[in-house]
């Protein structure tokens, strides 16, 4: 009696799934091996055959998560961030350095990176820690800078890596979740004052030579065009290269004659777009607009404040890992080494992409 109980929680529970969350994420995978196998092609075969592995161990990873309560996340939201806080320290301890920063773990056949998986850890216990602390809305700068010690550990582990894209990836969605939650417009327009004037003084006193050197390059490319300019300009050779069609699946060259470094991981959009051109980037920007609209949607649709907080955390960081990511290889924000989720090079990046859907799913079947 007990197992036919259990086995028709699990069917009403699959019911409630949203497939059209796993399909859209599937396609832009397989969009993403069929680009990388481009790249790469006329070096090795080791990059997407790993890639597409990746991906099916994904898919595993996606239905694992979904099946997990989201509300136990809450319940163990104070383990959660113990976890998080000592997962971050352990790069320090035992991670290994690669082009100059110390981001990454060595796990034999494999590596991950921590600062990825603190982005979603954070998120599920910040999501909780406002519900607790703050159960409808903080109102004062006083409430937001108490809110802000929650994340400062975790932004300034990652921050030390050096890793200022996901720094700042998790500081774009911390502003994301206190706006969702509740807050006064007085406190906001005084955080963006606030973090206008602050601007100079960061790039000035707290960047690292390279990271200014990056910001010079954004807004002159051309100033160094065989050095710190060449990839933002090789990108955008290869863009607009591609005209309105593309020149067609293994057709690309920026790639293949080796002018665009790390085509396969960071520029891998840019691969993308001198293949498939303006029409199969409006089609792959729209896989990511529907992908994120779905999240929110979700979260729209949910009454839990818990649930609603972490699948908008989920939603900013996929949207601005696409802006960042656009932004770079089109050469309108600054290298910053973001990577498109889903679709670049990368297994602890995609496992960690399909284990937050898996979260959004968990919150799709799971809610009230």
């Amino acid at each position: 009696m007990g197992k036919s109980r259990d086995t028709a929680l699990i069917l009403k529970k699959i019911k409630k799934m949203n497939n059209l969350l796993l399909l859209n994420a599937v396609i832009i995978v397989v969009i993403s091996v069929l680009t990388i196998y481009s790249a790469t092609i006329h070096k090795t075969t080791l990059f997407y055959k790993r890639e597409a592995f990746w991906g099916i161990i994904g898919i595993f990873v996606y239905l694992f998560f979904s099946f997990i309560d989201y509300r136990k996340y809450a319940k163990y939201y104070k383990l959660i961030y113990i976890l998080n806080i000592l997962i971050l320290l352990s790069v320090y301890v035992v991670g290994v350095k690669r082009l100059g920063a110390q981001r990454w773990i060595d796990l034999g056949p494999i590596s991950i990176q921590p600062s990825e998986i603190g982005k979603i850890l954070v998120i599920l216990t910040f999501s909780e820690f406002l519900v607790s602390k703050y159960r409808d809305r903080f109102i004062g700068l006083k409430s937001v800078l108490i809110s802000f010690l929650h994340i400062l550990p975790v932004f300034l582990l990652i921050l030390k890596q050096p890793d200022l894209g996901t720094a700042l990836i998790l500081m774009m969605t911390y502003f994301v979740l206190i706006f969702i939650h509740g807050i006064d417009w007085k406190s906001i327009i005084i955080m963006v004052i606030i973090g206008i004037v602050s601007v100079p003084t960061a790039f000035f006193f707290f960047l690292k030579d390279y990271q200014k050197q990056r910001v010079l390059t954004f807004l002159n490319p051309e100033a160094d065009l065989l050095g710190s300019g060449w990839n933002v300009t090789q990108s955008m050779i290869a863009i607009g290269s591609g005209g309105l069609y593309g020149k067609g699946f293994l057709n690309s060259t920026q790639s293949k004659l080796r002018f665009l470094p790390e085509a396969h991981t960071d520029f891998i959009g840019s691969v993308f777009l001198e293949e498939r051109g303006f029409i199969g980037g409006i089609v792959l920007l729209g896989l990511y607009l529907i992908l994120i609209l779905q999240i929110v949607y979700i979260a729209d649709t949910t009454e839990d404040k818990y649930g609603r907080l972490v699948c908008y955390g989920i939603a900013s960081i996929f949207l601005f890992h696409l802006i960042i990511n656009v932004g770079m290889i089109m050469g309108i924000m600054p290298v910053t080494g973001k990577p498109l989720l889903l679709m670049s090079y990368g297994g602890t990046s995609l496992l960690i992409s399909f284990m937050m859907l898996g979260i959004v799913q968990s919150v799709k079947m799971y809610r009230d």
